[in-house]
């Protein structure tokens, strides 16, 4: 069923940031500046008040101008975009929000994982520190002054009743919804997190009006589940420092990691029970990654160099095996799963992996990042899968998590 989004946004920066996330999907949504420009609407809308950098009492003000004349209620997804660390007129906003849309629930989550911004405990870090211990408490115009959700919703609904929805209880099985409460804000530290929110509430909600608050992180949370994708797979064969990183960034960001001890695998001569485990991930629709033991742990390097080595294998005999290994573990899964796209660290097993599924060759599709593009297989065995490849010791640590996403976005934006 086709549904229309709002988003109220207090800048233009995160009027576009959030409203993209829409796009994305194939959502066609503009951004509004003046209330003439809301009338008979049917579309999805990203408002932008513009209230920020003012006095509280003029930014309750804009959103009343702005939005009494239109229905709220017409809208089957409402949110009030806020700044990700915090900043501005919230607690007047979600005021006059209240007051205009009359919300049966209200759900903060402010989470960005993908820029370091988490909730935990209710508290906002920013790469890892208090949001009040950082420089933001210094912004000349809109200093940070409160960094716990809680607090701001005290503020905002003094009288009411809140609750914390912790990582326990959104990784736990446990209902986050109590009858006696109406307004929430939620811990996150990861994009899973922010995901289990919304489809924990999904049809909890039904017939509900819900207030949605927080960041693009909130609203790529909700399209997600709106619009599901396949998970996506890594094939990493690259052992740099950098890729590395990238490899245990990922895993603290929910993507399954399955370590392959390629000397292993060679002594035994079988990786079914690898093929089984990443196939068992990906059903349950969890992004993963196929790595070399070595990949994921330096010390593994060494072991399967010394192994590896004690069997005679020569340098280019091992390199030669663990393309051949890795693989063949891709191609066997990819035959028995769909995914929205396969993310490759390092040029040789790019090559192998190429070579064995007997591909024409791709056609190049875009650069989501400096040197890292986005391509279509052309032949073989997986013609037009998306894929994604890098330098072994290319890219910051967020890389391979950015990957993931655009593989999805392309997958969907395919199929509407």
């Amino acid at each position: 069923m086709k549904k229309n989004y709002l988003i109220v946004a207090d800048d233009f920066t995160g009027s576009n940031d959030t409203g993209v996330q829409l796009t994305k999907r194939g959502i066609f949504a503009k951004v509004v500046f003046s209330s003439t420009s809301l009338n008979n609407q049917q579309c999805s809308l990203v408002v932008d008040t513009e209230s920020r950098n003012v006095s509280g009492e003029e930014a309750r003000k804009k959103l009343f101008n702005l939005l009494t004349n239109i229905s709220l209620s017409s809208f089957d997804f409402v949110m009030k975009k806020v700044d990700s660390t915090l900043r501005g007129n919230i607690v007047e906003e979600l005021q006059a929000l209240d007051v205009l849309y009359k919300p049966d629930l209200v759900f903060f989550d402010n989470a960005l994982p993908s820029l370091n911004r988490e909730i935990k405990d209710g508290v906002l870090y920013v790469n890892g520190i208090r949001g009040t211990e950082t420089d933001l408490r210094n912004d000349p115009i809109k200093p940070l002054t409160e960094d716990n959700l809680i607090n701001i919703l005290n503020n905002a609904f003094p009288n009411e009743k809140k609750r914390l929805i912790t990582l326990n209880d959104l990784r736990g099985n446990a209902s986050i919804l109590n009858e006696d409460c109406r307004i929430y804000a939620a811990d996150s530290v990861t994009d899973g997190d922010m995901q289990s929110l919304v489809k924990k509430l999904k049809n909890k909600i039904n017939g509900k009006k819900v207030l949605w608050i927080g960041s693009a992180g909130l609203m790529d949370a909700a399209l997600s589940v709106d619009f599901p994708a396949p998970p996506s797979l890594g094939l990493i064969g690259s052992v740099s420092k950098v890729t590395r990183e990238q490899v245990h960034f990922a895993e603290q960001n929910g993507i399954e990691i399955v370590k392959i001890p390629i000397y292993e695998v060679y002594e035994k001569e079988d990786y079914h029970p690898f093929v089984t485990q990443i196939l068992t991930s990906l059903k349950k629709g969890k992004d993963t990654i196929v790595a070399s033991s070595a990949s994921y742990n330096f010390t593994e390097l060494e072991k399967t160099k010394k192994i590896l080595s004690e069997q005679k294998l020569s340098k280019e005999e091992i390199n030669s095996l663990v393309q051949s290994i890795l693989g063949g573990i891709c191609r066997k899964v990819l035959h028995n799963s769909v995914i929205s796209g396969l993310f490759i660290a390092g040029g040789d097993t790019a090559k192998g992996f190429f070579d064995g599924i007997q591909a024409e060759g791709v056609n190049i599709l875009e650069e989501i990042a400096t040197g890292v593009p986005m391509m279509e297989i052309i032949g073989g065995k997986s013609d037009s899968l998306k894929i994604v490849t890098k330098a072994g010791a290319f890219g910051d640590k967020e890389l391979i998590v950015f990957s993931y996403k655009k593989l999805k976005e392309k997958f969907i934006s395919g199929l509407v």
